[in-house]
């Protein structure tokens, strides 16, 4: 087997995000896209690259997917629903009592804030949560800038930087909805457009300005860059720009 190449010169990044080398060399200088000096070169690795376009929300090249290979395979379980997961464990029987199983909602942990579900509580520590969907989306804390991923109106997991933005503990980010750190003033046009995101909409901006509410904090404001990721499925990663 031919083996996988694991580091770009700034020549390969510029050829496979389709800029100029000065902006290649910009980004690293900038430090927003990590490199290591190799003499008089830098050399990028595949995952910061990986990581520094989908922070940017960026695309990833199909070149840059092969180039990746068998680097970046990963085996993940066949996916259950929670209820299917403990169905031989003595909570089983909880589950039939719970609302998440009576409404079959798949991604339980988006009910966790619910006090009518009678379900889910500290996620993030759950067996299930932990096998299932956190192997899939480890990589938010590598990207140091505020970063979450959601689905619909729920953040499915974020990094420190965004727990903070959103003056909140880490782990309560799992399941948390947009009702809760979106500001009021900007909630419709974020429902708005994650509607016409779901229906394909292409028009939809993938980044713009909303209102941050904090507890027992002002307002901020923040620029939002938003872009679809294969996995997990249907997902979406958000990064936040903080105006000062």
């Amino acid at each position: 087997m031919t083996q996988q190449i694991q580091n770009l010169t700034v020549m390969d990044v510029a050829a496979i995000c389709g800029v100029a080398r000065s902006t290649v060399s910009y980004w690293i200088s900038k430090k927003d896209l990590k490199a290591q000096r190799f003499g008089n070169k830098y050399m990028v690795s595949i995952d910061d690259l990986v990581i520094f376009l989908r922070s940017e929300g960026r695309p990833i090249h199909h070149d840059l997917l092969q180039r990746m290979g068998d680097t970046h395979a990963q085996t993940f379980p066949s996916f259950l629903r929670c209820w299917e997961y403990w169905k031989d464990d003595s909570r089983s029987r909880r589950c039939q009592e719970c609302n998440v199983f009576r409404r079959q909602i798949s991604e339980c942990f988006t009910a966790a804030g619910s006090r009518n579900m009678n379900g889910p509580s500290d996620c993030h520590k759950c067996r299930y949560f932990v096998e299932f969907y956190e192997p899939e989306m480890a990589f938010i804390h590598q990207i140091d800038k505020p970063a979450s991923i959601s689905k619909g109106l729920y953040l499915w997991s974020g990094n420190k930087q965004w727990a903070e933005l959103c003056g909140v503990d880490t782990a309560r980010l799992v399941g948390m909805g947009v009702e809760e750190f979106i500001h009021p003033d900007s909630l419709k046009i974020c429902i708005s457009y994650n509607k016409r995101r779901s229906q394909g909409d292409e028009t939809v901006p993938g980044r713009f300005l909303v209102g941050l509410s904090q507890r027992n904090r002002d307002r901020r404001q923040a620029y939002l860059a938003i872009s679809p990721l294969k996995r997990p499925a249907n997902t979406w990663l958000v990064v936040a720009e903080p105006v000062e």
